[in-house]
């Protein structure tokens, strides 16, 4: 799951290291602080035909965006100024702007960070990962173990919040740049003078850019999606399984992700093929771990038994048909949200020992970043509002006639960058919240299909890898301070460009084709 939130990392630690750099970031927000409310207050009072409720949420909008970029508030504070502002203006009453917390998508969220919680706590993620490095042929080869990073933070990530899996999966790394470092100092392997090795920036810019790409897998992977999903869910009148979504997300996650390892050895050629000692210290980090603890097998189960049940209707309709009365039950009562609850819950009921009590315990929870739940909500009700006032039609129509008759290709292409760009300077789910309202309209003005462009930019809204600050895994790698700023730009703009094209093409081609959707 990638909310984009864990970003704020950039000021408080790497930053500590770079004092003219945050004189300029302090500076950046101070300008932000003020830009925000001169251009709510030009927008109220500009002469425009829209009503008054159209022209207040804009004024909402663009001061919330403008504080959700240059961060004058803490990311969730800005959230809730919007969503007090939007009543306070008179855009809608309190029960229909708070409405949006009453979603499903937010318990969806809440039961992913309950067991995210688990994991962290005891360290399952960190023996997962340990034992797909121990698979024979990884562990003595650089490229296969920088792949295998990627693979395994995709993997996770279908299912954990991605900064929870960069931050997971980054001690692991820095252990092995420690390995590469030394053995390359002893080789006489040649470097760059004073600068992090090209295969640590591998090894981590793999780790935080296959966890947020492989969140595009399932529904739940991230924030965005789930709030895309809903939109278009809504917008359409249509349902989106998880195994529908996982026909599309699957094999574009596939093919991005092949291209993401071509692209970051590509920009980062590591130089040694081999480290002898990588596969010793994986080994000897597996001993320390021990045998798996009670509190590891009850996550496990738990974990288990929510993606068991995320898998079952699906699995049911392929066997018993989706007029089976057993489907029809299973589904309707074992939507997502609900089995995020019950695997949550039930961490709370497996006994670890009669001493140490439960798994879980509610105390445990208090340490949980409950912010990314609160600007999930904020990003519900602006979208939501956006429908309901008509703003999204206006200000889609106004785009549309720039793009009138482009062609259905055209439009995806449109959608795909315009998501990419935003993703890249804020949050996936604020670039998700503000686009997909608007994005059919553009769709259908430029003879395009308007689900099928919707759903490229909620896949594209993922993207965002050149900028420390555009993904929390983005944030919590480069905090590490292994990563020059300029690779992370190069690499990232080869990843995004190559994400315009297999996401567009295979949003198409799935949906056409194969008649997914």
């Amino acid at each position: 799951m990638s909310s984009g939130f864990a970003r704020k990392r950039i000021s408080e630690e790497s930053e500590a290291h770079t004092p003219p750099e945050r004189r300029r970031i302090d500076r950046r927000k101070l300008v932000g602080l003020f830009m925000g409310p001169i251009l709510m207050i030009a927008v109220i009072m500009l002469p425009t035909a829209l009503t008054a409720p159209q022209q207040n949420l804009l004024a909402v909008i663009l001061v919330t965006v403008t504080y959700w970029v240059f961060q004058p508030l803490p990311i969730p504070v800005t959230s809730l100024l919007g969503l007090a502002l939007a009543v306070v203006l008179d855009v809608a009453s309190a029960s229909q702007v708070f409405g949006a917390f009453s979603s499903p998508t937010l318990f969806l969220l809440i039961g992913g960070f309950i067991i995210t919680r688990s994991m962290s706590k005891y360290g399952l993620g960190h023996r997962i990962a340990l034992k797909v490095l121990s698979i024979p042929g990884i562990g003595n080869s650089t490229v296969r173990i920088v792949v295998a990073f990627g693979a395994m933070a995709a993997l996770l990530s279908g299912f954990i919040d991605n900064g929870a899996v960069a931050a997971m999966l980054l001690p692991i790394a820095l252990g092995l740049v420690k390995t590469f470092s030394d053995d390359i100092e002893r080789g006489g392997a040649p470097s760059a003078e004073g600068k992090p090795l090209y295969l640590s920036s591998a090894l981590l810019l793999m780790t935080a850019y296959g966890a947020t790409l492989g969140a595009l897998m399932t529904p739940f992977g991230d924030a965005s999606n789930m709030v895309g999903r809903h939109f278009i869910e809504t917008r359409f009148d249509t349902h989106i399984s998880v195994m529908e979504w996982m026909a599309l997300g699957v094999p574009i996650v596939l093919a991005l992700f092949a291209l993401l390892c071509v692209a970051v050895l590509f920009i980062n050629p590591p130089e040694l093929r081999r480290i002898p000692n990588a596969k010793a210290q994986i080994l000897r980090s597996r001993r320390k771990l021990g045998r798996m603890s009670q509190g590891e097998i009850n996550t496990a189960i738990a974990f288990g038994a929510a993606i068991t049940l995320w898998l079952l209707p699906p699995i049911l309709s392929v066997v018993v048909g989706s007029e089976s009365p057993v489907y029809i039950f299973v589904e309707k009562r074992l939507s997502p949200p609900v089995v995020a609850l019950l695997g949550a819950i039930l961490l709370f009921l497996l006994p670890i020992s009669r001493k140490e009590g439960f798994t879980l315990r509610w105390q445990d929870t208090a340490a949980m970043d409950w912010g990314p739940l609160i600007l999930v909500g904020s990003a519900l009700a602006l979208g939501t509002l956006m429908a309901e006032t008509g703003l999204a039609q206006v200000l889609g129509e106004a785009v549309a006639e720039r793009i009138q008759g482009v062609g259905p290709i055209w439009v995806c292409v449109f959608a795909a960058v315009i998501a990419i760009s935003m993703s890249e300077l804020t949050s996936n789910l604020v670039s998700i919240s503000v686009l997909v309202p608007i994005i059919p309209t553009l769709a259908v003005a430029g003879g395009g299909d308007p689900q099928e462009a919707a759903l490229v930019a909620t896949f594209a809204a993922i993207y965002g890898f050149m900028l420390p600050i555009s993904t929390s895994a983005n944030a919590i790698v480069y905090s590490s301070g292994e990563i020059p700023f300029k690779r992370m730009i190069k690499t990232g703009l080869l990843v995004d460009l190559s994400g315009v094209v297999v996401v567009v093409t295979g949003v198409l081609v799935i949906v056409r084709f194969f008649g997914v959707l």
